[in-house]
């Protein structure tokens, strides 16, 4: 079996898992943002928004969406014209929750990446690669420590206001993965020990995004295991490389990482929860120390 059908039928079972109805095949051409709909809506950082696999749509702006990213090609598959995408590339925006303004009763269908923008796990990335120097991994890693301890109650508020405006909706959150797998290499890590603080990274970036995700009664899909052996250092990699481009898209998924990666992640997951009883009203936006989450690193969830 060639290419185009493993990724096709990959297509149809995560399409019929995640909720969007019976498959009906791959059409061509589906804008990076959908339309106006609301059934199906997409949110997240440059992660979701496909943004370094290629295909950036103009009309996307800054937020820099891609048509080979996970959620048109979930859209595509099922034929599905009531979505869109909100995910957006970190640098686009400062404001909080501006994407949140698609959401609403009527959303059924929630998919999400974010986290790594945040937190600054590109940058991170690509200050411990052959490009970087030891005191920029240094700095980098202080930065993704500050940033992710404030991660948790950054998310409790986005996902208690996520809910508040779709009570309904089948909500998942899709992991990271492991971008260099312990290895080291020219487009990669240094050398092993920073492939390795980078994979921690990942790994604790991963375990926040589970935990504050499952406890909202949510989904969360860890993307490792179907990205394994294809880090930046792999025979076949699905993430871009660390030491081109810019550092926000060091390591983010190529078209093949949301073909063949994110995609198999999210049909072998199975059906999203829906919920059972109307969610609480959300609380005060988190803080610490008195500033917003916002105020301390990249917006969550901003565009």
């Amino acid at each position: 079996m060639g290419w185009r059908p493993v990724v096709a039928a990959v297509l149809v079972g995560a399409a019929l898992v995640v909720g969007a109805g019976s498959a009906a095949g791959l059409p061509a051409g589906s804008p990076a943002s959908g339309g106006d709909g609301t059934r199906r809506v997409t949110l997240g950082d440059s992660w979701a928004a496909g943004t370094a696999a290629g295909g950036v749509e103009a009309a996307s702006g800054p937020c820099r969406r891609s048509t080979l990213a996970y959620a048109p090609l979930l859209a595509r598959a099922a034929g599905d014209a009531a979505w869109t995408s909100r995910a957006c590339a970190a640098a686009a925006s400062t404001s909080d929750n501006g994407q949140f303004s698609s959401l609403d009763a009527g959303t059924e269908v929630i998919t999400s990446t974010v986290g790594g923008d945040a937190t600054g796990l590109g940058a991170l990335a690509a200050s411990c690669s052959s490009a970087g120097t030891p005191e920029r991994c240094d700095a980098a890693a202080a930065r993704f420590d500050r940033a992710v301890t404030v991660l948790p109650r950054a998310l409790d508020a986005a996902l208690a206001d996520m809910r508040a405006r779709a009570p309904r909706a089948a909500v998942t959150f899709v992991g990271y993965p492991l971008l260099t797998e312990g290895r080291a290499c020219p487009q990669g890590a240094a050398d092993p020990a920073r492939a390795a603080r980078v994979d921690d990274a990942v790994t604790r970036l991963d375990a926040v995004l589970a935990d504050r995700v499952t406890a909202a009664g949510m989904r969360f899909v860890d993307v490792r295991p179907a990205f394994a052996g294809h880090g930046v250092c792999g025979e076949a990699p699905w993430l871009t490389s660390l030491t081109d481009g810019e550092a926000l898209l060091a390591g983010g998924p190529t078209a093949d990482g949301h073909a063949l990666g994110v995609l198999p992640a999210l049909a072998a997951a199975g059906p999203a929860p829906v919920p059972a009883t109307a969610p609480a009203t959300p609380g005060p936006a988190a803080t610490v120390d008195g500033r917003g989450f916002a105020d301390l690193e990249a917006p969550l969830f901003a565009g």
